[in-house]
């Protein structure tokens, strides 16, 4: 059967999402942000590279990628678009592939076919399926990253970790998260196979590695000549981004103006109601052991709400972009919520301590390498980022999701993938339906994720 989901969920997917997508074709020329991506991709089909609007901030992935049109004469809006959907039943497809690796045959092929579903169809990525935008293509990107990391190839992971990053710039992030656990598990292995210390007492937070490591010369040696064969193809992508942030001043080419970074940390706190609230097989899963943990440790609990307390009271940024476009639900979230109740945010904190207990809780069976750099990496991504956009929070999302706990399929797994398609009914209900019109723009706007 595994054969036959690798064949039916790209295809179904794809087959599935074609009337809708034809639908949302129809609406409009431009949504939003395709006022630059589309005119931009259209020009690199028609292979005119010298033209480039000063407006866009990321590398030329995405508009690279268009080139696949060109011999097919298909160097339209809807052709652009259509790069989104196929690579939305790619993704489908890797997400299968990985979740079924990382679940290694306790769930079975149908279990994992399911869980690939519901990432799918997660509310705010499949929306952007359907349009020309950076998010569909960059996960595409880092999925086949993933993918060929987690099996060893570190070749072609480097070539797609070269490629994500084309496609977005923050993506150079998760290249150095499975470059240093890469590094981190090599030295457990290599400490574990010498035999001096028991295997399971072999771990990066335990003494027992460091003390072992550096009272052998010859074990060190074989660490370092074992990472250098793994890491040199990542070490090819990272160091000349360094020299590109060097020479940059930033992360973000063209217009810096609207993404200048500044520490932002209760972007992790809006991350973590982001996971626990889509995660919901997870969060329902993972509920009582958060609150056990909570209940555990009181003293703890109660530093880290005071702690949370005072990052929101002390480092909320709120984006002008958040204040000005209505055209995005956060800008609702904002203006009715936050903005308008001075005591909301602060009122939020036991939220977000309970739902960053959900999503340890949930990520707790993962290897010391992980629970390490994956936090750290979350920090790197979000916490530079002015502005609360939900798209920043896609890639982490999924990477959280697919190592979630794996447990036997039920009510908690349906009930996730059924609120993901009832949500996904009222955002494009919201979409089709809702229409205003803005000074500069003679054709109707409408409301996006």
């Amino acid at each position: 059967m595994n054969g036959s989901w690798k064949l039916i969920l790209p295809v179904g997917f794809v087959l599935y999402s074609l009337p809708l997508f034809l639908r949302v074709n129809g609406t409009s020329d431009y949504v939003i942000d395709e006022e630059f991506h589309i005119p931009q991709g259209l020009a690199f089909c028609r292979k005119e590279f010298d033209v480039w609007d000063p407006k866009i901030t990321t590398f030329p992935g995405l508009y690279l990628i268009a080139l696949l049109l060109n011999p097919l004469n298909l160097c339209t809006v809807t052709g652009l678009r259509m790069l989104s959907l196929a690579g939305a039943g790619i993704n489908i497809l890797l997400l299968y592939k990985i979740r079924r690796r990382i679940l290694a045959g306790s769930g079975g092929n149908s279990y994992a076919a399911h869980e690939a579903i519901t990432m799918s169809v997660l509310p705010p990525l499949y929306f952007f399926s359907h349009l020309y935008y950076t998010d569909t293509l960059s996960l595409t990107m880092v999925l086949l990253f993933y993918n060929y990391w987690q099996q060893e190839a570190h070749l072609p992971a480097a070539v797609f970790g070269a490629a994500s990053v084309l496609m977005r710039q923050t993506n150079i992030v998760w290249v150095c998260m499975a470059t240093g656990m890469t590094v981190l598990d090599t030295l457990v292995n290599q400490c574990a196979r010498t035999g001096r210390v028991p295997k399971e007492n072999v771990r990066l937070m335990g003494k027992e590695l460091w003390l072992q490591l550096f009272s052998s010369p010859q074990l060190l040696c074989n660490c370092i000549l074992s990472i250098l064969a793994k890491c040199c193809f990542y070490a090819s992508i990272i160091l000349p981004f360094v020299g590109f942030l060097f020479i940059n001043g930033s992360i973000v080419v063209g217009d810096k103006s609207a993404h200048e970074a500044s520490l932002h940390v209760p972007q992790l706190f809006y991350f973590a109601i982001f996971a626990a609230g889509f995660g919901i097989s997870n969060t329902i899963r993972q509920f009582r052991a958060a609150a056990e943990l909570i209940r555990r440790n009181r003293v703890l609990s109660l530093l880290a709400l005071l702690l949370i307390l005072v990052v929101v009271h002390l480092n909320t940024e709120v984006h002008p972009y958040l204040l000005a476009d209505n055209r995005h639900y956060t800008f609702y979230i904002w203006s009715r919520l936050y903005g308008r109740f001075w005591w909301f945010r602060y009122a939020m904190a036991p939220a977000y301590l309970l739902s960053i207990c959900v999503l340890f809780c949930g990520l707790r069976h993962m290897p010391d390498s992980f629970k390490l750099m994956f936090p750290l990496s979350l920090f790197l991504v979000l916490c530079f980022q002015r502005l609360l956009e939900l798209r920043y929070f896609l890639v982490p999302y999924i990477l959280f999701r697919l190592n979630t706990r794996h447990t036997r399929k039920g009510y908690a797994e349906w009930l996730e993938l059924g609120a993901h398609l009832l949500l996904n009914v009222a955002t494009f209900y919201v979409y089709f339906t809702k229409e205003f019109y803005w000074k500069n723009y003679r054709t109707p706007q409408r409301i996006i994720w």
